[in-house]
């Protein structure tokens, strides 16, 4: 995966969490960085600072990996994003929102069930 495609993924899990009120992000503020700052927080574990995002997942993938005790030989970088990324339901079109369904029923002619 290119660098690019981790930082949409990261982006895409900012927004997730800030959706779940898990985190806040301020305007201006970076989706990605809130969300790594969130993970690492979450394992109890110190944020590294001026590492390449490559090399901060892969020390968040070895956290992970030791804390849920996974069978994996070794998480990858990316395979970390997607283990977030599914345990927080990232992009799932399955999960919608309370206030997104109660819109939906609003808007839906009568006798028609969701």
């Amino acid at each position: 995966m290119t660098e690019h495609q981790r930082l949409q993924k990261m982006r895409d899990l900012g927004f997730r969490l800030q959706e779940l009120q898990l985190i806040r992000v301020e305007v201006g503020a970076s989706y990605a960085g809130a969300a790594l700052s969130y993970l690492f927080n979450l394992y109890q574990v110190q944020k590294p600072a001026g590492m390449p995002l490559e090399q901060t997942l892969s020390i968040l993938a070895r956290v992970v990996q030791n804390r849920h005790q996974l069978p994996y030989r070794r998480l990858t970088a990316d395979a970390v994003l997607d283990f977030f990324s599914q345990r927080f339901a990232v992009m799932q079109k399955e999960r919608i929102h309370p206030t997104y369904r109660l819109s939906a029923s609003i808007n839906r002619p009568m006798g028609q069930i969701a």
